[in-house]
């Protein structure tokens, strides 16, 4: 890895840690709510008939969306919703 990609490699990181990135993280995804609510039930659903590989990516959209500030429900058939706490 070349000193330039380590060096914006290490601005992208800190980027993601400012305040903007938050706020601009959760209003992309309350704009977008159904979107992500449809696509953690396909991710569900695809894991629950059998492919354990699709946990990881689950896990990873649902911590994109708590990081985000949001809590993420999911009930016993599967269905997603995403909540913005009080």
């Amino acid at each position: 890895m070349s000193a330039f990609e380590e060096m914006f490699g290490d601005y992208l990181n800190a980027y993601k840690n400012t305040s903007q990135y938050k706020d601009d993280s959760m209003l992309d995804i309350a704009l977008r709510k159904p979107e992500f609510e449809k696509n953690l039930d396909e991710m569900w659903a695809i894991y629950s008939r059998g492919c354990t590989q699709q946990i990881i990516e689950y896990n990873k959209g649902v911590e994109q969306i708590k990081s985000a500030g949001f809590k993420v429900y999911r009930n016993s058939a599967g269905k997603h919703k995403i909540v913005i706490p009080k």
